[in-house]
């Protein structure tokens, strides 16, 4: 195993081993970053500051995106309780896709004598971006994040989040905490990518086998290699999370209602907050799109194999598994990289269908805000064909009539391109949701193990007390799909909606079958006569 023994007593209290000390975080904007910087401004009251790598968007700087990020509901308790700890956050003007990560001298200079930990969350989660793309925004900036901690008088510790599915070419195999080589070293690929050599960067993909099933999961394998070639004398953990969901635990100590929304992974991510009012969704994609898009009754099929599993872990385990993992590899003085597949207990790893079945029940009990139709059963298919005539006949058939309908009252005609966009994810989803992946978690499990005791209630890396089920069904009292002010119809009048829409569906699908059938009774009339 990588640098970690279940010998000794336990790990320093987390309090004590960051007090004093300057952290580093890219990617604080985002799902995982958000709660990792809420963990970390609740569980550390003594740390000094926290460093935070912003870019301007959309016309928003960084300064006004950090008070968005303070506006997230995660962040109340600490306005009631603490409200100081958060004027210890500081932005960085930066970019990940730029040299040296778009940072100013100034503020290099800042990171350089200042911070010892430093944890690289940010990353596009987009599976259909091309290779050129994902490798600037996966590779290069952690081989940047690598070159700055080198350059730090006080680096003691570097955190880069990845995922459980790097290695997911690997099919009927226990998916192991090691780096997993590539034919030749990562270095290759960065000289490819900085010679803007196309040719060369795809013959170097090609040469990788088996095949990735996207960009996204091929780069983080190189990213993984690039460290284990480059970085392998740094004290570094490589955190792999699965499919990410909701926040698992209820603190009652400083957390008081439970909220939940489902997430993927790797590289599918909802944003779910908990506290005394309703929570909110930062991103809807994957899996989390599909959960909706079902409970409006978008969705009738899906291309999947309802027996494969998922492996679902609550992201307040990633964010816990992050700040204890950087403290072991810091007290530890670890001098190579440790791996952690953060991943799910059996409670968790629920069959497609399974999942289906949960939440056919909630939208059945619980109907949807802006529901376009019925959206209590979704089938699932394995077999592309029978896929690609049921989505004909269940999909764009209705939509084909719909939007026919639209454009003859003036409207847009929009189902149907919205059909097109959902096949885009299913393409890509597919390969996720046809095959069970297995991961070894004995260092995780090991880090559970040294846990100082007085950080259990805060930091605890276990999640046995709930089940998916027990958690879907707090879904109405704090998702956004669930608050009727988004909605123009009261609930009366959106199941009334909903009922003439799906009778019209039928309709529609019935003068198919119709005409159809005299089609074919036509064409054997002309072949027996």
């Amino acid at each position: 195993m990588l640098g970690l023994s279940a010998e000794g007593d336990h790990l320093p209290r987390v309090a004590d081993y960051y007090h004093n000390k300057s952290i580093f975080i890219t990617g604080a904007s985002g799902f995982v970053g958000s709660v990792l910087l809420e963990t970390l401004l609740r569980c550390c009251p003594g740390i000094k500051a926290i460093y935070i790598l912003l870019r301007s968007k959309k016309n928003v700087t960084p300064e006004v995106r950090i008070q968005q990020i303070f506006s997230k509901k995660i962040f109340d308790i600490i306005k009631e309780e603490n409200q100081e700890q958060l004027n210890k956050v500081h932005v960085i003007s930066g970019d990940i896709t730029l040299p040296n990560l778009g940072m100013s001298e100034e503020d290099t200079s800042l990171l350089l004598e200042e911070v010892s930990m430093v944890f690289h969350c940010a990353a596009n989660l987009s599976f259909t971006r091309p290779m050129k793309y994902m490798f600037l925004n996966v590779v290069l900036s952690l081989n940047c994040v690598i070159e700055l901690c080198r350059r730090m008088k006080k680096f003691e510790a570097l955190v880069f989040t990845s995922t459980a599915y790097t290695n997911c070419n690997h099919l009927n195999r226990v998916l192991k905490e090691d780096v997993y080589r590539l034919p030749f070293r990562a270095e290759k690929f960065l000289d490819a990518f900085k010679n803007e050599d196309d040719d060369i960067l795809d013959e170097l993909v090609a040469q990788c086998k088996p095949d990735w099933p996207n960009n996204y999961t091929f780069c983080k394998c190189v990213a993984e290699n690039l460290i284990m070639d480059t970085a392998s004398d740094l004290p570094i953990v490589i955190m792999r999370p699965s499919i990410i969901v909701g926040i698992e635990e209820l603190k009652s100590q400083l957390l008081k209602t439970l909220y939940f929304t489902v997430v993927t992974s790797v590289y599918f991510l909802i944003m779910l907050e908990i506290t005394q009012s309703k929570g909110y969704q930062e991103d809807s994609s994957g899996i989390s799109a599909l959960t909706v898009w079902v409970g409006k009754g978008f969705l009738k099929v899906l291309h999947a194999d309802p027996n494969s599993k998922m492996d679902l872990v609550p992201v307040d385990i990633v964010s816990n598994a992050l700040v204890l993992s950087a403290c072991y590899v810091g007290s530890q003085r670890c001098s190579s990289p440790v791996i952690f597949n953060c991943t799910s207990t059996e409670k968790f790893n629920i069959k497609i269908s399974e999942y289906a079945e949960i939440f056919r029940q909630l939208f059945s009990k619980y109907p949807v805000p802006q529901a376009f139709a019925d959206g209590v059963k979704c089938e699932c298919f394995p077999n592309k064909y029978v896929f690609y005539i049921a989505r004909i006949y269940h999909h764009y058939l209705p939509a084909t009539a719909i939007d026919v309908m639209r454009s003859f009252f003036g409207k847009k005609p929009r189902v149907y391109s919205s059909y097109r966009f959902f096949d885009q994810v299913m393409n890509v989803l597919h390969f996720f949701m046809s095959h069970t992946f297995y991961f070894d978690k004995t260092n995780l499990e090991r880090l559970n193990k040294l846990i100082h005791p007085e950080d259990r209630k805060n930091l605890e890396l276990d999640f046995e007390g709930s089940t998916l089920q027990d958690l879907a069904f707090n879904y109405p009292t704090s998702s956004p799909f669930y608050d009727w002010k988004i909605d123009t119809n009261t609930p009366s009048e959106r199941q009334k909606i909903k009922y003439r829409r799906h009778l019209a569906i039928i309709f529609i699908k019935a003068v198919f079958l119709i005409i159809l059938c005299a089609f074919i009774s036509w064409i054997f009339s002309k072949i027996i006569g």
